[in-house]
C-alpha cells in the first residue's frame, strides 16, 4: 500500500482555476471564475466522536460538526479537503487529530488537525474503512478490499503518522470485520467468526497462526465497542461484555436474540444499556425492555456522551434523549438527500432540485424541502427556522425519482416523475404540478391525460416548453393507447400524438424533447423490446404541425438516420442551440446536426462524433448553457463540455471528481444561472456549483463589480473585475490618469471577469491608495470605477 500525501483536488489547469475555499455560499456572493462550492445532506449519521462540547459526525454528506454550547452546525465537504463525502467511520487520536475513513466503495483514510485542516491522505485503493484504534505511537485501521478484510498498521515518528504494514491473513475465512480495539500490545478484532487477538509487538501478525480465538466467543459479531475496561459487543443479536482486565465474558442481554435485529448498542456512565433497532429506540432492562419508543426516525447508531446524554444518529440527523424520555431533534439546514436526480434554476434565481423523496429549494435564507409521503397527511409549517432543517410534507409519491423540472408560464413547476402509480394507490402522477411557495397547491396529472405502461404505471422522462409556453411531454412506455408524445397548452387543453399517425417514426420510449427555431418538435428515444405496435425502436424523430397543437390542422413527421455515427438507435438526450444545431447524446458519444428549414431534409450537415470513449449510458443527459456550449453528463464519468466553437472545455478530460471539486462522477443533470455565471451540477453525492466564464452577455457596464474591496496586497488571489461586456479590456490608473497596468482582452480575462494581481507593468506592487479602473470594449464603450488598495 503506497503512502500518498494528497492536500486537495487537482486543479483544472486550462481554466485559470483558483481552487480556493469558499466560506460563504457563492449563490449570493462574489466568486471568481473557476471557484467551486458544494451543497450536501449531512443527515445520515454513520459515526460520531465527542471532543469537549463539539460533536463531529461522519455522514454520507461529509463531516457534520455540532457545537453544543453555541448550538451551531458546520459541514465539511470536498471543499475542505475530504477526498469523498461518504464517510463510514472516524476517531480522534491522542493528539486531537481526526482520522476519517471512507465508505464503500471509496475506502480512503485522511487525518485532519484539531482545527479540521487536512494533514495527510492515504490513498490505498480500498473498498471501505471499518474502524480505527489509535494510540500515541501506533494505530490500526480495519478495512475491506474487494472481498478481503484486513488491518493496516501506522506508526508515529514524532511529527506524523506513516503507513507501516498490512495484515490480511487469517486462521479462518472472514466475511466481515466489525471493529478493532488496541489494549497495550494486544489488538482485538471483532469478526463474523468471533473475536480474535494478536500481539502486534512480539509476533508477526502476517502469520495466521499468531491470531488467536478469544475465549469461547465464536459467532457473528456486528457491534464491537470499547467502554472503559470492557469490550461491549453484539454477537448473534445478544449483548456481551469482555473484560480486558481478567478476560471474562459476560452475557448482558438476550431478549431480542430470536426476534428484532439490533443495529447498535451503548453503555452510559451509570452502567445502563441502550440500543437502537431500525425504527425503535430502547432502554435495556435487566429482564427485558425497560422502555421502547418509535419516534419516526430510522436509526444507525446510539452514543453515550461524557455528560451522560444519550444521543442517536439516524438517517435524518441527531436525536437527543431528554430527561423525561422525550426526544429533541437536532438537524442542520440542508438538502433532504444527496441523491439528486434533476435540477433547475427558475426565473427568480432560486435553485430547485428533485429526488425520489421530493423537492429541495435553495433560497436566500437556506434550504427548504418539500417531502412527499404516502399518507394523506399535509403539513405546511408557517414559521420556518432556516438555521435548522426545514421541510413541508405533502401526500405525493414521487416515484422512482423526479426526472425533469420545468417552470410553466403560470409560475408553477411541472415535475416529470419516473415510475409511479396514480391515485388512490400511491398518491402519484406522471406529472406533479406544484406551487413551491404554497406546497399545498399541487395537482397530480395521471392516466386521465397521460398514457401509461402496464397496470397504470406512469413514466414521464422529459418536459419541454415551446416559445408559446406549451409543455411537450415525453410519455415513456405509452403501451396502452400508443400515445408517447403529449402537449399541455397554456389554457389547460391537452393534445396527444399516436404512433400510428407517425408512419412508424415515433417510438414508445421517448427520452428527450427539444424544439428548434421553426417550432418543430424533436424527440430522442431509446431502443427497447417494448417498442411494439409499429413504433420505431428508438431513434430521432421530428414533428411539424400547423394550427393548434392540441388539435393541429396538419402534421408532418420525419426521422434522422443515426446509424452513420452511432452503434445503436438509442438517443439519451437532445439539445438545440441558438444556431439550430441539434446535439444528440447516445451511447456512441455526442454529435451535432445542423438543422435547416426543410421538413423533407431537415439536416444540412452531420457533425463530428465527440467523446466516443466516455460511458454515456442510461441516465445520461445534456444541457446547453447561455453561450451555446454543450454540457454532456455521464452517470459514471462526470461532465464533458464542448464549446460553441467545437473546443473542449476545460480540456478533453472534462470535469470529474478526480480533477476538480465535483462531488461525484455520477452526474444526473446540470442547470445554469446565466445572470451570475454559475453551473449547478446534480450528483448522487449532492450538488456542486461552479463559477463558469459563460454567463449571459452584458449589454452595458452598469453591473461592473470589483472585489475584494479594499484590495490588500501582497495577495495570492487577484482582484476581480466582474460584469464586463464581451471583448473588454481594462486599465489600472492613478487618480491623475497615469496608466499602471493594462489588462488586455482574453489575456488576463475569463469571460465576463478580468483579474489584476496588484502589480504595475514592471511587476512591482503598487502602493496604498485609491486607483481608477477603466473598462472598455472594441466599440469604444467605456466606464470608470474606483478601488482602494492597501499594501501591507
Amino acid at each position: 500500500f503506497p503512502h500518498v500525501l494528497h492536500p486537495g483536488p487537482i486543479p483544472v489547469s486550462p481554466m485559470k482555476i483558483f481552487l480556493t475555499l469558499l466560506c460563504t455560499n457563492i449563490l449570493f456572493s462574489q466568486a471568481r471564475v473557476g471557484e467551486w462550492n458544494a451543497f450536501t445532506s449531512p443527515l445520515d449519521i454513520a459515526d460520531m466522536v465527542e471532543l469537549d462540547s463539539i460533536l463531529v459526525c461522519g455522514t454520507d454528506g461529509g463531516l457534520l460538526v455540532y457545537n453544543r454550547d453555541l448550538d451551531q452546525f458546520k459541514t465539511y465537504s470536498k471543499m475542505h479537503g475530504l477526498m469523498n463525502t461518504d464517510l463510514a467511520t472516524l476517531d480522534v487520536d491522542p493528539y486531537g487529530q481526526y482520522w476519517i475513513g471512507g465508505s464503500n466503495p471509496n475506502g480512503f483514510i485522511q487525518i485532519f488537525n484539531p482545527s479540521l485542516e487536512l494533514l495527510e491522505t492515504f490513498e490505498l485503493d480500498l473498498t471501505q474503512i471499518v474502524d480505527f484504534s489509535l494510540s500515541d505511537t501506533i494505530s490500526f485501521a480495519a478495512f475491506q478490499q474487494n472481498q478481503n478484510w484486513g488491518v493496516m498498521e501506522f506508526h508515529y515518528d514524532g511529527e506524523q503518522y506513516f503507513y507501516k504494514d498490512v495484515y490480511n491473513n487469517w486462521p479462518v475465512t472472514l466475511n466481515e470485520i466489525s471493529g478493532l480495539i488496541l489494549e497495550g500490545e494486544t489488538l482485538y478484532i471483532g469478526t463474523d467468526q468471533g473475536m480474535y487477538s494478536g500481539n502486534w509487538k512480539t509476533t508477526n501478525l502476517k502469520d495466521p497462526s499468531n491470531w488467536n480465538a478469544v475465549s469461547s466467543i465464536s459467532g457473528d459479531i456486528t457491534v464491537f465497542r470499547r467502554v472503559e475496561d470492557v469490550i461491549l459487543f453484539l454477537m448473534n443479536n445478544i449483548v456481551y461484555e469482555y473484560d480486558l482486565l481478567d478476560g471474562s465474558v459476560n452475557m448482558i442481554w438476550d431478549y431480542y436474540e430470536d426476534s428484532h435485529e439490533i443495529h447498535d448498542v451503548a453503555k452510559d456512565k451509570l452502567g445502563e444499556y441502550w440500543a437502537v433497532l431500525n425504527k425503535h429506540f430502547i432502554k435495556i432492562g435487566s429482564a427485558g425492555v425497560e422502555w421502547s419508543k418509535q419516534p419516526g426516525e430510522k436509526f444507525n447508531r446510539v452514543f453515550s456522551l461524557d455528560d451522560g446524554t444519550i444521543v442517536s444518529g439516524s438517517t435524518t440527523g441527531l436525536l437527543f434523549l431528554n430527561d423525561d424520555n422525550s426526544f429533541n431533534r437536532i438537524k442542520p439546514n440542508a438538502l433532504l438527500t444527496n441523491s439528486v436526480s434533476a435540477i433547475e434554476v427558475i426565473s427568480d434565481g432560486r435553485i430547485v432540485a428533485g429526488s425520489r423523496y421530493g423537492l429541495m429549494i435553495r433560497e436566500s435564507e437556506g434550504w427548504r424541502n418539500i417531502v412527499g409521503i404516502d399518507s394523506d397527511e399535509l403539513i405546511i409549517r408557517e414559521n420556518k427556522d432556516y438555521t435548522r432543517f426545514v421541510a413541508d410534507t405533502i401526500p405525493v409519491h414521487f416515484g422512482n425519482y423526479i426526472a425533469d423540472i420545468e417552470e410553466g408560464e403560470d409560475g408553477l413547476l411541472y415535475l416529470g416523475v419516473r415510475g409511479t402509480y396514480p391515485e388512490p394507490r400511491r398518491h402519484g402522477g406522471g406529472i406533479v404540478v406544484i406551487d413551491i411557495d404554497d406546497p399545498s397547491n399541487f395537482t397530480l396529472i395521471d392516466t386521465n391525460h397521460l398514457d401509461y405502461f402496464a397496470d397504470e404505471y406512469l413514466i414521464v422522462k422529459d418536459i419541454e416548453k415551446d416559445s408559446f409556453g406549451n409543455l411537450w411531454i415525453a410519455d415513456t412506455y405509452a403501451t396502452t393507447n400508443y400515445e408517447p408524445l403529449k402537449v399541455l397548452k397554456t389554457d389547460g387543453a391537452w393534445g396527444s400524438f399516436n404512433v400510428s399517425e407517425s408512419d412508424g417514426l415515433l417510438s414508445l420510449t421517448p427520452n428527450s424533447i427539444d424544439i428548434d427555431s421553426w417550432g418543430r418538435i424533436w424527440i430522442g428515444s431509446f431502443e427497447d423490446n417494448n417498442n411494439v405496435g409499429g413504433a420505431s425502436n428508438g431513434g430521432l424523430s421530428m414533428l411539424d404541425y400547423t394550427g393548434d397543437p392540441a388539435g393541429p390542422d396538419e402534421i408532418e413527421w420525419n426521422s434522422v438516420n443515426l446509424n452513420s455515427f452511432a452503434s445503436t438507435n438509442t438517443v439519451w438526450s437532445l439539445g438545440i442551440n441558438s444556431d439550430d444545431v441539434l446535439y444528440s447524446l447516445s451511447p456512441s458519444g455526442l454529435t451535432g446536426l445542423t438543422l435547416q428549414f426543410s421538413n423533407n431534409d431537415p439536416v444540412s450537415h452531420y457533425g463530428y462524433n465527440y467523446y466516443p470513449n466516455i460511458s454515456f449510458s442510461t441516465g445520461s443527459t445534456l444541457q446547453i448553457d447561455p453561450r451555446d456550449n454543450v454540457w454532456a453528463c455521464s452517470p459514471t464519468q462526470g461532465i464533458y463540455v464542448l464549446t460553441s466553437s467545437a473546443n473542449y472545455w476545460p480540456d478533453i478530460n472534462g470535469i470529474t471528481a478526480d480533477n476538480s471539486y465535483l462531488l461525484s462522477n455520477n452526474v444526473a443533470s446540470v442547470a445554469f444561472d446565466g445572470d451570475n455565471g454559475l453551473a449547478y451540477i446534480a450528483t448522487d453525492r449532492g450538488i456542486s456549483s461552479l463559477k463558469i466564464p459563460f454567463a449571459k452577455k452584458e449589454k452595458t457596464y452598469s453591473d461592473v463589480e470589483i472585489f475584494p474591496s479594499p484590495y490588500e496586497i501582497p495577495s495570492d488571489l487577484p482582484m476581480t473585475i466582474q460584469g464586463l461586456m464581451d471583448n473588454s479590456s481594462c486599465m489600472i490608473m492613478t487618480l491623475t490618469g497615469r496608466v499602471l497596468r493594462k489588462i488586455e482582452t482574453n489575456m488576463d480575462t475569463e469571460g465576463y471577469q478580468a483579474f489584476w494581481d496588484g502589480k504595475d507593468e514592471s511587476g512591482n506592487w503598487v502602493g496604498t491608495g485609491v486607483y481608477l479602473i477603466a473598462v472598455y470594449d472594441d466599440n469604444g464603450t467605456s466606464s470608470f470605477e474606483k478601488i482602494a488598495v492597501i499594501r501591507n
